[in-house]
């Protein structure tokens, strides 16, 4: 009996021991963070080792955990010197926040974008082949957009039609709100909606009339207006009789113009002195052969 206890108790002894000396890795599901800003993907581990003083390898991928896009990885080395590698340095935008010889390798991604929304997985590497861990679940990198009302535009359809448009931003986007003309049928709006965007359209049949659209984001109240004014048939009459006028300004200009250039011109030729004419007889004495021909040149 007591053998058996004895037995129990290294049985169970050891298998706390092997619990206490296990690999695991510590990630959270989802890590939100604003356009613009840094992420810090957090990501710890532990080892079989108390004391560990061999090679660390770091490596961080994206949507899958084992064969996915590589966009992280370096070498940390127990003295530094000897390589010049510790996990120093950035690549690209991303760099490792944590200390691999503390069980630490977050990483950091600057200045997030939209394209950065994916899911991270971290993944750690000793010296020992056999001596390799990475997390299969994977934290999701999500991008917060702040609401806010972008502009406001008028645009027209091949077919004629012209429509008002609003366009908003943020996660989720903002609902828009026409405040003038006060739009009283759901029909008429027109919306169009993403991710992180969404656009608000009217038609914009109202002449002489100051659109304005509005949210309620995160930073309160923001509106944005734009002044619709359509030629009507009325003053198209008023461009043509200007039109008019001017081609006839144009010829009286033009005409006045050839006038003048005429009478520069016999201007000119009046003041010329007259030319003369000169012949000259010949000098030469006649010769004996009275059958030639003699040209004779006189005086006119």
């Amino acid at each position: 009996m007591e053998l058996i206890q004895i037995v129990c108790f290294f049985s169970f002894s050891s298998s706390g021991l092997t619990a206490a000396k296990q690999w695991s890795m510590t990630v959270p599901k989802v890590v939100n963070q604003t356009l613009g800003e840094d992420a810090i993907m957090p990501c710890s581990f532990t080892t079989t080792y108390d004391s560990y003083q061999g090679d660390i390898t770091v490596i961080w991928r994206i949507q899958c955990h084992y064969n996915g896009p590589l966009i992280f990885r370096c070498l940390s080395k127990d003295n530094p010197s000897e390589s010049g590698q510790n996990c120093s340095k950035s690549v690209g935008r991303y760099s490792l926040f944590g200390n691999p010889r503390s069980n630490n390798i977050s990483l950091r991604i600057q200045n997030v974008s939209l394209m950065d929304r994916e899911t991270y997985f971290c993944r750690v590497e000793l010296t020992n082949n056999a001596d390799q861990y990475g997390t299969h679940t994977g934290t999701t990198l999500n991008i917060q957009v702040p609401q806010a009302l972008e502009s406001i535009y008028m645009r027209t359809l091949p077919s004629g039609e012209q429509f008002v448009t609003c366009e908003v931003k943020g996660t989720p986007p903002p609902t828009v709100t026409w405040i003038n003309p006060e739009i009283t049928s759901a029909s008429l709006v027109s919306v169009q909606s993403d991710w992180a965007r969404a656009s608000s359209s009217i038609p914009a049949n109202l002449t002489n009339t100051n659109y304005t659209c509005q949210i309620h984001g995160e930073n309160g109240l923001q509106l944005l207006s734009i002044y619709y004014s359509r030629v009507t048939k009325q003053d198209c009459p008023v461009s043509l009789s200007l039109f008019v006028v001017f081609v006839i300004l144009s010829g009286i200009f033009f005409i006045a113009l050839v006038i003048l250039a005429v009478i520069c011109k016999k201007g000119s030729s009046k003041s010329l002195p007259p030319t003369q004419n000169l012949s000259f007889r010949n000098s030469e004495p006649q010769g004996k052969d009275e059958d030639r021909d003699e040209d004779i040149y006189e005086n006119i």
